[in-house]
């Protein structure tokens, strides 16, 4: 464990004995996976869990808490605690999530970035349409290049967003009205482009519980899981171990 992770262990551990378990709140925990088993690349930051591991957080999530989707209904959802499950970026290997997700029956949502469709280690137009087949998934847009959308222009902003929803409407025949936010980017250009192009529920990189009185549908918060994260690191992020890194944001 590097010195940076050993001090967000004992910063967390110290947050939450002192005060957030003593700070019942309920709400909806939306937490983030994006590979399932690969060795990807550009990877330098760890965020492919071993497919071991992540049979064993779907086993431990199904057995402890309520799972439901993030969908038109969500906001009238949050009166009990609740998990819900998401994917960025669109890799291959999310055909084994897919599976495991449906032997435990555990809705969840994909989010796609268009550009890298059919390329090495993402998924394929046919893929796509499989997983827009299956009761369980949401899928929604992740923009088209996945740039730092904050860093673009209006016009280039609007051209990445609207892409990314033209090519899944395209393939799957039916309106995208999901999307995640690409390294959780995004400023007030993006705020007025989504509501122009009819995204209703949006998630972020904002961490936090999703409750009655914080929810924003277009900011909805959400913790990334990573390929260290055993099932006491999960557990530690899912009660709210590091919600106090919200404070810098």
């Amino acid at each position: 464990m590097s010195l940076k992770q050993s001090i967000k262990e004992i910063l967390g551990s110290i947050y939450f004995h002192l005060y957030k378990k003593y700070q019942p709140t309920v709400g909806n925990r939306v937490i983030l996976y994006h590979s399932i088993g690969s060795k990807l690349d550009h990877d330098s930051y760890g965020i492919s869990i071993s497919e071991e591991k992540f049979k064993e957080h779907m086993k431990y999530i199904k057995e402890n808490y309520n799972i439901i989707s993030i969908d038109k209904n969500y906001s009238n959802v949050l009166d009990k605690n609740s998990i819900s499950l998401t994917f960025d970026d669109g890799y291959k290997d999310n055909l084994k999530a897919l599976d495991i997700c449906e032997k435990h029956e555990i809705p969840f949502t994909l989010y796609i970035t268009t550009h890298e469709i059919g390329k090495e280690n993402y998924l394929s137009r046919d893929d796509i349409l499989r997983f827009s087949n299956s009761t369980l998934c949401t899928l929604g847009a992740h923009s088209h290049t996945h740039p730092l959308l904050a860093s673009l222009s209006y016009n280039e902003q609007l051209n990445e967003l609207t892409k990314s929803k033209q090519i899944l409407e395209d393939i799957i025949g039916s309106k995208i009205t999901h999307m995640s936010y690409p390294h959780g980017s995004y400023n007030e250009d993006t705020l007025k482009i989504i509501e122009e192009l009819g995204y209703q529920v949006v998630t972020s990189s904002h961490i936090g519980l999703n409750t009655t009185n914080n929810l924003n549908m277009k900011k909805i918060k959400r913790i990334e899981i990573v390929g260290s994260d055993d099932l006491k690191s999960l557990r530690k992020k899912i009660l709210g171990y590091y919600d106090f890194l919200a404070w810098k944001e």
